[in-house]
């Protein structure tokens, strides 16, 4: 059925404030393959550092969709826009503003493509902002596109300038959903299978996390205040427990990457884009 951009773009949204604590960001840290090799910045609370991919976790908000009209099973996360405009901090006292940004009509029959925005903010000085791309199956055939849509960014067309692969946890998507986003499909094999799935699926966020993590210990001196933007498109499901293989390209200021599935051959991320400083 097709949204009605009416009533989507009408949702009041409400303002959430709070802190949250080192604890999260430890855990989501953990999740995220941080405290390997004796590297505790990002995973003890003697002079914490935070990943800058966190933030989203702050933003993860689904209760706005089924007022919207937005049946839940029918939503895929089409891919993540992170900006950094400040690092976090555990207890900072945040502001966190959802909204709609853009609505893209592909077609009868086809997704409509849901740009939601949120701003975390401490005080009156903007910290992080992500966009959110959202596919919803189905929906489109409303009659036109409105607001911004999610920035496609191409891979070059070379050779990668470096590789490397990281292991994921078996056990990883029982630990990311203590974060807040416990969707069935991430521990239950009768509900991932439901959905076309061999098995239970890494979050993506937990995905992204990963390879941002591996970012900054490769290109940012693990130092989260040297990235100030960090997107990638989700292009298929990853298990838990295998590898990611990431084709990096560098360039003065940015890093593009891509990331697919060891085991299968099978793309995870592409369009990846970090702005680094």
């Amino acid at each position: 059925m097709a949204l009605d951009p009416g009533k989507i773009f009408d949702h009041r949204f409400s303002e959430r404030s709070g802190t949250f604590p080192a604890r999260d960001a430890i855990l989501y840290a953990l999740c995220c393959g941080a405290g390997q090799g004796g590297d505790l910045r990002f995973v003890h609370e003697d002079g914490l550092a935070v990943l800058p991919s966190f933030g989203q976790n702050l933003c993860f908000d689904d209760s706005w969709m089924e007022p919207s009209g937005i049946e839940l099973a029918k939503v895929v996360h089409g891919g993540l826009d992170l900006r950094m405009h400040r690092p976090l901090t555990p207890g900072a006292a945040l502001t966190v503003r959802p909204r709609i940004a853009g609505l893209t009509d592909k077609g009868e029959g086809r997704p409509a493509l849901i740009l939601h925005q949120t701003d975390v903010l401490a005080g009156e000085e903007l910290q992080f902002t992500s966009l959110s791309n959202l596919f919803v199956m189905g929906g489109g055939g409303f009659g036109g596109s409105q607001g911004d849509a999610f920035e496609m960014i191409r891979a070059p067309e070379r050779a990668p300038d470096r590789t490397s692969e990281i292991a994921t946890r078996p056990d990883s998507p029982l630990l990311f959903r203590l974060l807040g986003d416990r969707n069935p499909l991430h521990v239950r094999p009768e509900v991932a299978q439901a959905a076309g799935f061999a098995g239970p699926i890494m979050h993506g966020a937990n995905t992204f996390g990963l390879v941002c993590h591996a970012l900054l210990t490769l290109f940012c001196d693990g130092d989260p205040a040297r990235l100030t933007r960090f997107a990638a498109r989700f292009s298929g499901p990853l298990y838990p427990g295998e590898h990611l293989a990431v084709s990096w390209w560098l360039a003065e200021g940015s890093v593009q990457f891509a990331a697919r599935s060891v085991e299968r051959d099978s793309p995870i991320l592409d369009g990846g884009l970090a702005e680094t400083r």
